[in-house]
C-alpha cells in the first residue's frame, strides 16, 4: 500500500506536493513540508505564499502557530488518512 500525504492551503488552495509516508523513508513528510515554508493556524494548513501575507491579513497580534504545531498537524492528518484505509478495509469493500 502506498500511502502519501499532501496539504492544502486554507487561504488561496494551492496543494503542497505529495510526500511518501512509509517505515523505510529517510525524510518525514512532516519536516519536509515544514520546510517548504507551510504553516499552521488552528487546524488551517496555509502555503509559504500566504505565510509572508498572513500579518498583513491578520495583523500581529494573530500570528501562526509555528513548526511544532504545524509538524503535529501533518501527522494528524496522516494518521487519520490510516484509519480512514483501516475502516474502509475492513468493511471489505474494495475491487480486488
Amino acid at each position: 500500500m502506498n500511502l502519501t500525504v499532501q496539504i492544502m492551503c486554507s487561504a488561496c488552495g494551492h496543494r503542497s506536493r505529495k510526500y511518501k509516508v512509509d517505515k523505510y523513508s529517510r525524510k518525514e513528510p512532516a519536516d519536509e513540508i515544514v520546510k517548504a515554508g507551510w504553516n499552521s493556524f488552528g487546524d488551517a494548513f496555509y502555503c509559504p505564499k500566504c505565510v509572508k501575507t498572513w500579518e498583513n491579513r491578520n495583523g500581529r497580534d494573530r500570528p501562526l502557530w509555528g513548526k511544532a504545531h504545524t509538524r503535529e498537524r501533518v501527522y494528524q492528518e496522516i494518521v487519520g488518512d490510516l484509519l480512514d484505509t483501516i475502516h474502509y478495509l475492513e468493511k471489505g469493500e474494495w475491487d480486488i
